[in-house]
């Protein structure tokens, strides 16, 4: 009788393992992003153009993530993605400004920098899963860049690390006996005058736990303090390889 015990409880503990592997879920990207830059920042009455003044154009880019899934109801899944976006360019000024209480005068060589590389942590819970995924959660962004401009006069720049919380939401639509998959997701966020918007849509197709994804992603951000603004937008279309698991 206790042997039979002991092989019942053997065999349920499997059963309970077995179907947790089943619940649990791991899912990992890499994506190269082809980046067109365009925008431009002011101060006061000055405006600098990314594109006529700083010679800003398109730059390549990567984006990691790796995501996990569990089958506890009441805490939210976790997923990290890193993404560079950053561009340095040389240009010739058409007009004369102030940046960082630097001098920058009109037809003036500069060198430039504008890194806007992030790391993202998202919290989230899975809405829907079946042909239908749907995840909404909020989304930590943490900066690690600068923006600087170096002339004759010197060299003017401006840290950006501060962490933006923003709201998530990751769709995926699965065309059913087909391995094909639409994918759509978002991080918002707005307050005043300000927002960060970083939207992306893609199709995939999966055999197995491999998927390859093409895609395109726009990242704006619009941001306003007392007389300096600035507006940059970078877009492009971007191709991945994910694995699920």
């Amino acid at each position: 009788m206790q042997k039979r015990l002991i092989a019942l409880a053997i065999f349920a503990a499997s059963a309970s393992i077995a179907t947790q592997a089943d619940i649990i879920g791991a899912s990992a990207g890499a994506y190269m992003w082809k980046q067109s830059w365009d925008g431009d920042v002011k101060a006061g009455s000055q405006s600098v153009s990314m594109n006529d003044d700083l010679g800003y154009d398109d730059e390549t880019g990567k984006s990691f993530y790796v995501a996990l899934e569990h089958p506890i109801p009441v805490l939210p899944n976790i997923r990290l993605q890193r993404t560079d976006l950053d561009i340095t360019e040389t240009g010739t000024l058409s007009k004369s400004f102030t940046f960082d209480g630097k001098p920058y005068v009109q037809s003036e060589n500069v060198n430039s920098t504008t890194d806007l590389t992030h790391t993202d942590a998202t919290l989230y819970y899975e809405i829907l899963d079946n042909w239908v995924n749907l995840d909404v959660g909020l989304t930590v962004r943490m900066f690690d860049g600068e923006v600087s401009i170096k002339g004759t006069s010197g060299e003017g720049s401006i840290d950006i690390d501060a962490p933006v919380p923003m709201a998530y939401v990751n769709a995926r639509f699965d065309l059913p006996l087909t391995g094909l998959y639409a994918t759509a997701l978002a991080n918002v966020i707005s307050y005043g005058d300000n927002s960060v918007t970083d939207m992306s849509v893609g199709l995939g197709y999966e055999f197995g736990v491999i998927g390859l994804e093409l895609g395109y992603r726009n990242f704006d951000v619009d941001l306003e303090d007392d007389d300096e603004e600035a507006k940059v937008t970078v877009d492009g279309y971007f191709l991945g390889v994910v694995i699920d698991i």
